[in-house]
């Protein structure tokens, strides 16, 4: 399972910090991901961005090497009154393994009131023997009177040498695009599968919101995971909380200080992180161009401390 987390983590380094997963993304640099086809159901942009980002992490331990990781990523959506299409391809390198995956979450406007839609996304890394991962997600959603009620079921398929299996994952909430502010909260449940795969059954939580407040965009979100890391125990759980605000500078430029906490315990073994970063931007002319600098100033992995420090370059065209 760590090898797993480790490939989904590379396939979403380079997503905006705070993708959503029941309401359709409203930030003002309409570049933001959304991370499940509940919110894409939703989709009303039309973009095409890429990404450049660089990671660099090292353990306090005498004799520990760097390692870094490097995301190249093309992303984008189109979308009318009845179809949304989001589509994502990202070519990625950690510790000189390559990595890459491909995405694509499509959506269909029954009516006014119901939407259906369907993702898949395959990823690989070149280990030895061969890593590869797919998940395949149906969603629909349901708006009553500006409210939002989502669900989807996706089946996440791994396989690596003799190892072979899969997990399934509900994901079920509510969410508002209403009266300038978007929020969301909702639950998340992956079923235990007993197989060479081994995974336990866990409960997620989470909850996100954006706010626009004259020239500042606030945006955050928190998320919590409990339950088991094999099908035969071992205590798992997982904190995140996230938040920033973007500052207008004038009519074309912006400035998005942010902090981003992280926790996790598995059967034993913490991850503690706390990252503090910034974003400088230009929007003008349908363009949004984006630098951003990332900062651990708390860092620690099974009772070893470690640096990390990440910056990216981020440019998209709205139509």
């Amino acid at each position: 399972m760590k090898k797993m987390t480790g490939i989904i983590a590379m396939a979403v380094l380079s997503s905006a910090a705070f993708a959503n997963t029941i309401v359709p993304e409203t930030s003002r640099d309409g570049k933001t991901k959304n991370s499940s086809v509940i919110a894409t159901t939703g989709e009303m942009r039309t973009f095409v961005a890429g990404e450049y980002n660089s990671k660099t992490t090292e353990a306090d331990t005498a004799g520990a090497q760097e390692v870094d990781t490097t995301n190249m990523n093309v992303y984008g959506a189109w979308s009318n009154k009845m179809i949304s299409v989001e589509a994502d391809i990202n070519m990625g390198e950690d510790a000189d393994t390559d990595n890459d995956s491909y995405g694509v979450q499509a959506a269909y406007r029954i009516n006014k009131q119901f939407a259906v839609g369907l993702g898949y996304t395959m990823m690989g890394e070149d280990t030895t023997p061969e890593t590869d991962m797919s998940k395949l997600e149906i969603a629909g959603s349901y708006n009553m009177n500006d409210l939002v009620i989502g669900a989807s079921f996706a089946i996440t398929s791994y396989e690596q040498g003799t190892t072979d299996g899969s997990f399934n994952t509900l994901t079920v909430g509510v969410g508002s695009n209403a009266n300038n502010m978007s929020w969301e909260a909702g639950l998340t449940y992956d079923m235990e599968e007993d197989t060479d795969l081994d995974v336990g059954s866990k409960i997620g939580l989470f909850a996100g919101m954006t706010k626009v407040v004259n020239n500042i965009e606030l945006d955050g979100d928190l998320s919590y995971k409990t339950g088991d890391v094999t099908s035969a125990g071992g205590d798992y759980t997982a904190l995140g909380f996230n938040f920033d605000a973007e500052f207008l500078v004038g009519k074309m430029f912006y400035i998005t200080p942010g902090l981003n906490y992280s926790s996790e315990d598995v059967a034993g073994t913490e991850t503690n992180q706390l990252d503090l970063s910034a974003d400088f931007g230009y929007r003008a002319n349908k363009i949004d161009a984006t630098f951003g600098i990332d900062y651990a100033v708390m860092a620690e992995s099974n009772n070893v401390d470690f640096d990390s420090m990440a910056w990216k370059v981020n440019v998209a065209y709205n139509f």
